[in-house]
């Protein structure tokens, strides 16, 4: 990449929180519950002053938006969106899919992305216009499949206890479609492997932005397709995520659009 962009100012900051991380969990051996609770707290703690502490020597005039954290500098022009730990179940349990988020907001849309692959070690980048990368080297999706065939990634809400019946219509409508589904547990990282020619579509209803905003971003640059509910490109307020590759993306969002269950629907 010859073009600068202000993100590549944080990247030594995400690389040492991903450090950090790791050392965090070699540590500690998990006996309990709170045990659990503890290694991720202190883990998404360290990692998000690092970030903000960067964000704030670089760009002290710009907002800060935190899974952890209040709103800093909420009347700023522009956001830096932070998730400083994605995947915190995964990281409690040692599996090895987490990921460190970080995006620039401007006018409400993602223009510049990182999703780090802490355990493998694999910067993924996305810049509004100028395409995407896996660790410096041009992304682009190239594989393609038929909706049968499709590797499908999801995630499930929170609130999936109490409302397990408003989602298994859309989860059973693709598995009878597709060739299989996988639940890996790093929203982040199972969209840009979308772009790294992993997986061929993601869905997930009530993501974060932190979560999947910055890589859709990439997945975009990188030639991949991405909408909310409504049809267009995610915002921060999107309640609904659907990426593919470009090859079955109508197949895919119309699986999904047409088996949304009427209760999940009014709250989309």
């Amino acid at each position: 990449m010859i073009q600068s962009f202000d993100i590549h100012l944080l990247k030594n900051a995400v690389y040492e929180s991903a450090s950090i991380i790791k050392d965090l969990r070699g540590e500690v051996e998990i006996f309990s519950k709170k045990h659990e609770v503890d290694l991720v707290t202190e883990a998404d703690f360290r990692s998000e002053e690092i970030l903000i502490n960067a964000i704030k020597k670089e760009f002290p005039n710009d907002g800060i938006i935190s899974e952890e954290s209040e709103v800093i500098n909420p009347t700023s022009e522009r956001f830096w969106v932070i998730d400083p730990l994605d995947g915190t179940v995964n990281y409690a349990n040692n599996i090895p899919q987490v990921a460190i988020t970080l995006m620039l907001l401007e006018d409400g849309s993602p223009t510049q992305a990182y999703v780090f692959d802490i355990y493998n070690n694999i910067l993924y980048e996305g810049y509004k216009g100028s395409g995407a990368f896996k660790n410096s080297q041009k992304l682009k999706v190239y594989k393609t499949t038929s909706i049968q065939e499709a590797i499908i990634a999801t995630g499930f809400p929170y609130d999936r206890v109490q409302h397990s019946e408003q989602y298994i219509p859309t989860f059973e409508a693709v598995l009878k479609s597709c060739g299989g589904i996988r639940r890996f547990g790093s929203a982040a990282l199972d969209v840009c492997w979308i772009a790294d020619n992993k997986f061929d579509a993601y869905f997930e209803f009530f993501s974060k932005p932190w979560d999947t905003l910055g890589a859709s971003l990439i997945l975009k640059e990188a030639g991949g397709k991405v909408v909310d509910e409504t049809g267009y490109f995610p915002s921060p307020k999107s309640n609904l995520l659907v990426a593919s590759n470009s090859e079955i993306h109508d197949d895919f969002k119309n699986i999904v659009f047409s088996n949304i269950n009427d209760e999940l629907k009014s709250r989309l």
